[in-house]
């Protein structure tokens, strides 16, 4: 989502992940009951929302596509992209142009092959305006991508071609050298353009009407439901080296209710609120992993009140960050410093974190007495003597726990009156989505290791940016780590700083946490492939031991 998805969707906190204005939890594992049969039971925070890449925005489903799909590259355990239908990649004109040569091999669940027009009907498809997709801006980098988008030319102009039914070539009006990552997003993956065609726009919309090219295909899903499963695809290229028969989920919003389903053993993997990864310290069944995700507080600019810069700022300043990840969310998450995680990127020349180089003094620390004082300056700005501002968030127990610990903050440390509007995931995304908030807590999933996965999204025109934040510096600096200085390390290193710094002083969000958690996982399960940057775990090659 990682949207990222991948991946890239907007979400909440504990165990969950964001994308682009979506949240959802991800589970990991295996089952512990039925190893004959190979079948694993997990959950999720929430539902699916569609299976239709060019509509998709949150993990859950991201999530689901990516195992029920497959695209040019997969991500390994290091976030580095290794081949999966593709076969060669040539790159040439000063990473100007990718020549890809793909599997002969590739099937659809309704027996047709995957070839290189899939992929290009695929884009053309996404960035058409009348998909109305939120990922247009991933697809940025290649020829036409953004004028397409922009209703300013036809999706044929897209620069890529098929060279025969099994290469690739695309050609870039920006050269990125994270270019191959990005191309292992869902938001990449191929579509087979008969299903569309004779599904219509019911196309993604439930398990009968979507076709799968990935290791398993999805069944028991009719497009509302809370439960569905994941079965062995017969027709995957590689179906002799997928073990696994089934992959049971089910959606549970409360960490109580799926923890207690894992110890009776009727999951196989939970993730795990603050409480419980503290009872579990010392189980050796417990992993601590990165999510790839930064939590943050989003604010709607078109509100007067949210609007205003020392009111944000103010409140950033209010809360006590090492007490939010210490003492309510307790998984291992880390206070954050900048709109972006640990190990995103290093400075080429110091080897110092970008979450160093790009933090700012007094804009993510904790300093009540700055932060009153903020608080009346705004007060004065807004001619109000009392302010109130209400905060959306998703219903499920680790966003209302975080949402109430900031609640009181605010009302403690400002006099700031808070409510909280904890809704379903869907209730939650209809809002955001049209501009009725104020406030919205949310989180980020990034899909691949680069500080643009999370800069990106507050560029004035990204379709992701639903606090309408704008700013010339920063869509400049941003524009100039993406051009100019695309393939000059130390440069573009400097812009994405000068990006991060930009959006800090401008409380353009306010950075709250770097998401990690802790999940207990059936210790017979072997072979899945998790993701060390952002927890992303891949059941491919997944088996249950005897």
């Amino acid at each position: 989502m990682s949207l990222l998805e991948h991946k890239k969707t907007l979400a909440l906190c504990g165990g969950i992940i964001l994308i682009g204005g979506i949240f959802a939890v991800t589970a990991h594992s295996k089952s512990t009951k039925t190893a004959t049969a190979q079948d694993l039971n997990l959950s999720q925070t929430a539902p699916i929302t569609s299976l239709d890449t060019a509509k998709v925005t949150d993990s859950v489903s991201s999530t689901t596509i990516s195992q029920v799909g497959e695209g040019l590259y997969r991500l390994n355990a290091d976030s580095q992209p290794e081949n999966a239908l593709a076969t060669k990649t040539t790159v040439s004109d000063h990473g100007h142009q990718y020549t890809i040569n793909l599997r002969h091999d590739g099937k659809w669940s309704n027996g047709q092959g995957v070839t290189a027009k899939d992929f290009i009907y695929s884009w053309e498809r996404t960035l058409d305006p009348k998909s109305k997709s939120e990922f247009t801006y991933q697809f940025a980098n290649i020829k036409n991508a953004t004028a397409i988008a922009a209703g300013k030319k036809a999706p044929k102009t897209l620069g890529v071609k098929a060279v025969g039914k099994y290469q690739l070539k695309i050609t870039l009006s920006q050269p990125a050298d994270y270019f191959k990552k990005m191309l292992a997003s869902t938001t990449y993956y191929p579509v087979n353009q008969s299903a569309v065609e004779k599904y219509g726009k019911k196309y993604g919309s439930s398990a009968k009407t979507t076709v799968y090219n990935g290791p398993f295909v999805l069944t028991n899903w009719n497009g509302t439901g809370d439960n569905w499963t994941l079965k062995k695809n017969p027709n995957y290229d590689e179906a002799k080296s997928v073990k696994l028969n089934h992959i049971n989920y089910k959606v549970i919003k409360s960490t109580t209710t799926s923890y207690n389903l894992y110890q009776s053993k009727k999951l196989d993997a939970v993730t795990l609120d603050g409480e419980q990864t503290t009872q579990n310290k010392n189980n050796a069944n417990l992993k601590t992993v990165s999510q790839g995700r930064i939590g943050f507080m989003q604010y709607n600019e078109k509100n007067k009140t949210a609007a205003n810069r020392d009111l944000r700022t103010a409140m950033s300043l209010a809360i006590d960050r090492q007490q939010l990840a210490t003492k309510v969310l307790k998984n291992g998450s880390r206070p954050a410093k900048t709109f972006g995680i640990k190990d995103m990127m290093k400075n080429p020349k110091t080897g110092t974190d970008f979450t160093n180089d790009a933090y700012v003094k007094n804009t993510v620390d904790y300093n009540p007495t700055q932060a009153k004082k903020l608080y009346k300056q705004a007060q004065q700005q807004l001619g109000k003597k009392a302010l109130a501002i209400t905060i959306t968030c998703g219903d499920d127990d680790a966003s209302k726990n975080l949402a109430e610990f900031i609640q009181s903050q605010l009302s403690s440390k400002l006099g700031l009156k808070v409510n909280v509007a904890a809704m379903p995931f869907t209730a939650m995304l209809s809002k955001v989505s049209s501009g009725n908030f104020q406030v919205n807590l949310t989180s980020w999933s990034m899909d691949y290791a680069d500080p643009i996965q999370s800069l990106q999204i507050l560029e004035s025109k990204n379709g992701s940016n639903m606090g309408h934040y704008t700013s010339k510096a920063y869509d400049q600096a941003l524009a100039n780590s993406e051009g100019k200085d695309a393939l000059n390390q130390t440069a573009r290193y400097a812009e994405l700083v000068k990006a991060a710094q930009t959006a800090a002083k401008d409380q353009a969000v306010t950075p709250l946490y770097e998401g990690r958690t802790g999940t207990l996982v059936n210790p017979k399960l072997k072979g899945v492939v998790y993701n060390k940057f952002n927890g992303n775990a891949d059941y491919r090659l997944a088996h249950i031991a005897n």
